[in-house]
């Protein structure tokens, strides 16, 4: 990566600008039916929200909570955080990943943050058009990775979500949030990632396995193993492994399968496996993830 100054852009090879994973989820305005507990859920997506009315609290421990009223940005961090909202809290929010080919966050540290809305108007212009163009072509609710989408829609959606992030960016850089580093990697690792975050659904319950994604990149299992953990700090099982219950949060999310046809659909044997896998890695039960998640 190369950064000229302070507020410039980061410089990435065309490759790896085409490895980073830019999707949006979904976006929405509304009031109520947000936590007015704490909450502490472990997100695998990031939020911009501009409060409207109430206050919305966030941090990542207790020593770090911010607090922002109306007419403020909040950028929430990728990750575990603690968040909290008034009762009468209405929020414009935009859902959204912007990760790196290992599922990190490309901007996360230095977040939460909070700025005036009245400082850049552009971006709330620029969410808003994401808003329209949900309710319009899409609905509301969350962006299903099954769901069928006309090619127009599609793209009218996607490319609004990255003039927001264009905006979004700048924004950030300007206040000193500045992008994870992208080391240069092997062609083999990157390849054997954009295996894993294309299966399916079903393909990661069956057919991706460790063998499967070594013979794909032509590397022995030993060898592609010793650079993934060189390059991303996990092995391929894990990458897998979390790739699954990635998947698995974006389908309770969505809210439209049960969660038995979930269990089954990543190739769990029962949904009491499904249920004991999931809480020992998020310490929530699916149904707990489904119910906290969606009020996000």
């Amino acid at each position: 990566m190369n950064i000229v100054g302070s507020n410039s852009f980061p410089e990435y090879r065309l490759e790896q600008w085409n490895s980073l994973r830019i999707q949006l989820l979904w976006a929405y305005q509304k009031q109520g039916n947000l936590p007015q507990v704490i909450d502490r859920m472990d997100y695998h997506f990031q939020s911009a929200a501009l409060v409207i009315k109430g206050w919305a609290k966030v941090g990542v421990g207790t020593h770090e909570e911010q607090l922002a009223e109306p007419g403020q940005w909040l950028i929430f961090r990728q990750g575990r955080r603690r968040q909290q909202f008034s009762e009468d809290c209405e929020l414009l929010s935009i859902v959204y990943r912007f990760q790196l080919p290992t599922g990190e966050a490309l901007y996360n540290e230095g977040l939460p943050l909070i700025f005036e809305a009245a400082q850049v108007p552009r971006l709330e212009r620029e969410a808003r058009k994401v808003l329209r163009l949900m309710a319009r072509h899409v609905d509301a609710g969350f962006l299903r990775s099954q769901q069928v989408l006309d090619m127009r829609d599609y793209m009218l959606t996607q490319n609004a979500l990255r003039s927001f992030l264009l905006e979004l960016t700048g924004i950030l850089h300007a206040r000193g949030v500045h992008p994870h580093v992208m080391g240069k990697g092997s062609t083999q690792v990157a390849q054997a990632l954009e295996l894993i975050n294309t299966a399916e659904i079903h393909e990661l319950g069956k057919s991706v396995t460790n063998a499967s994604i070594a013979q794909q990149v032509s590397l022995s299992l030993t060898h592609l193993e010793r650079l993934m953990v060189a390059e991303t700090g996990r092995t391929l099982f894990q990458y897998i492994d979390l790739r699954k219950l990635r998947t698995a949060q974006d389908a309770l999310l969505a809210e439209h399968d049960s969660m038995k046809a979930i269990a089954y659909s990543l190739g769990f044997s029962s949904p009491a496996h499904f249920n004991s896998w999931f809480k020992k890695r998020t310490q929530m039960t699916p149904l707990q993830f489904r119910r906290q998640g969606s009020l996000g």
